[in-house]
């Protein structure tokens, strides 16, 4: 079975960093909001990574383009309030802005000041991350043609997914500064929650993504969209699938997170230290996030709706 190739590697890295870098900003601010004084240093890093994870996947975008220096231009097209393109360049321009306006805020110099408007735009920027998580599955779903793709779930998918890798890259930064700003036993004790909680939600719309896909009878779209989640779930792409989406991507960050907060229940956490499991679960998530995207848009067969018309036409 021929695989989508009109879409290359560029959009699925934009896919994966866009949604990574909003979901990243969205627990930087969660843990800024929460306490102002601790874990400074975690949260500025991570503003800036979630800004520059951000950027450059536009940037990546913009270069999928025949002629990349007119997508410099999106300005133009900015007033066309009919277009999901519209509100997707809208809202990651004011993402990226906000994403960087508070990581500079955030720097040693600038932190102890600026208190209100920190918050402000942490509160504006979590609202920003999630639309923008949310895009990266609508940028798909408006795709005309593409069964797998032109579904309400996938946007919920890649919403759910891209948190979840976002908490990881701030859990990635969280391993690499733990001697410089150690992680409060709350703070991570929350972060290991919101793994399960969001591994656990992501399965299931995953599942129901899939099997909705599966179910689909009677036109050509519905075998199109049954013939792509084979694909991903029993052909050519299931040991991807399998092996680093669900395994790497799924279980291995749900197991370490568990881990995690059993050992805080016993009392060992401290003790044994948190890194190695951290770490293991969040480049795990990664890697399934990332590739996640890549196979999403590898599965993606356009329909045959032109033979169709004709044979219904000829019956």
């Amino acid at each position: 079975m021929v695989l989508q190739s009109i879409w290359g590697w560029q959009p699925a890295l934009y896919l994966f960093l866009g949604g990574m870098g909003a979901g990243a900003f969205i627990m930087a601010a969660v843990l800024y909001l929460i306490d102002q004084k601790r874990h400074a240093k975690i949260v500025c890093v991570s503003m800036w990574a979630s800004a520059v994870s951000l950027g450059v996947g536009l940037l990546l975008l913009l270069s999928e383009l025949t002629q990349p220096a007119r997508g410099l231009l999106m300005w133009q097209s900015f007033s066309h309030f009919t277009s999901w393109m519209t509100y997707g360049a809208w809202g990651a321009f004011a993402a990226i802005a906000v994403f960087g306006l508070s990581a500079v805020l955030a720097m040693e110099k600038t932190r102890k000041r600026f208190v209100r408007a920190r918050k402000a735009l942490a509160v504006v920027g979590i609202a920003l991350g999630l639309f923008v998580a949310v895009y990266t599955g609508m940028l798909l779903m408006m795709a005309p043609g593409v069964p797998l793709w032109n579904t309400p779930l996938l946007p919920f998918l890649f919403a759910v997914s891209g948190v979840d890798t976002g908490v990881a890259l701030v859990e990635v930064v969280a391993v690499l500064l733990a001697k410089k700003d150690p992680l409060a036993s709350r703070a991570r004790v929350l972060m290991e929650r919101i793994v399960v909680f969001l591994v656990v939600v992501e399965c299931v719309v995953l599942s129901a993504f899939l099997l909705a896909m599966m179910s689909g009878e009677g036109s050509a779209a519905a075998a199109a969209g049954a013939r792509s989640a084979e694909m991903l779930a029993m052909g050519v792409l299931a040991p991807y699938f399998w092996g680093l989406v669900v395994l790497c991507g799924l279980a291995l960050p749900l197991a370490m997170a568990v881990a995690g907060l059993v050992l805080h229940r016993r009392g060992q956490g401290v003790k044994r230290g948190y890194g190695s499991p951290m770490a293991i679960g969040a480049a795990g998530a990664l890697i399934g996030g990332c590739t996640l995207r890549f196979l999403i848009l590898a599965a993606g067969i356009h329909a045959d709706v032109i033979a169709e018309t004709v044979m219904s036409l000829i019956g």
